[in-house]
C-alpha cells in the first residue's frame, strides 16, 4: 500500500506525460522557504567567557541585559530589558521578530529618556 502522491512520484519515472494523469496537472512543486543562515563571523568574542574577561576589564561599567521571548513562531513577541544592578526588567510587546521592531523600540526610549538618560542607562560608555 502507498498513498495517491507517492504512486504519481513513481510515475514520474516512467514515461507516462503530466497530461495523461488528471491530478497530476494541478499539483506544483512546493517552493522552499529560503532559510536564513546567520554569519557565525558575528559570534567571534561574544561568548560568556568574554563577556566575563570584559567586565573584569570594566569594573565600573553597568551591564543591561536583553532577550527576546517568543511565543509562536511568526507571532508577536516580547522584548526584555534587564538591569541585574537594580533587578529591574521591562518588556516591550513587538509584533514580529524582526531588527527593525527592535531599532523601534530603542527609538522609543530614546525619544522619551531624551539623550543624557538614554546615554547614562542604556549605550556602552566606558567611564
Amino acid at each position: 500500500m502507498c498513498s495517491e502522491k507517492t504512486l504519481y512520484n513513481y510515475i514520474d519515472l516512467f514515461d507516462a506525460r503530466n497530461i495523461d494523469l488528471p491530478r497530476k496537472v494541478r499539483y506544483r512543486p512546493r517552493k522552499k522557504k529560503q532559510e536564513f543562515k546567520v554569519d557565525r563571523g558575528c559570534y567571534i568574542g561574544r561568548n560568556y567567557l568574554d563577556f566575563q574577561t570584559y567586565l573584569a576589564d570594566h569594573p565600573d561599567d553597568h551591564v543591561v541585559q536583553m532577550d527576546t521571548v517568543i511565543g509562536s513562531v511568526g507571532g508577536k513577541v516580547l522584548l526584555t530589558i534587564h538591569f541585574p544592578e537594580s533587578s529591574f526588567m521591562i518588556a516591550f510587546l513587538r509584533e514580529a521578530n524582526t531588527s527593525q521592531t527592535v531599532i523601534d523600540v530603542f527609538d522609543f526610549l530614546y525619544q522619551k529618556l531624551g539623550y543624557d538618560l538614554f546615554k547614562k542607562n542604556l549605550s556602552h560608555s566606558s567611564h
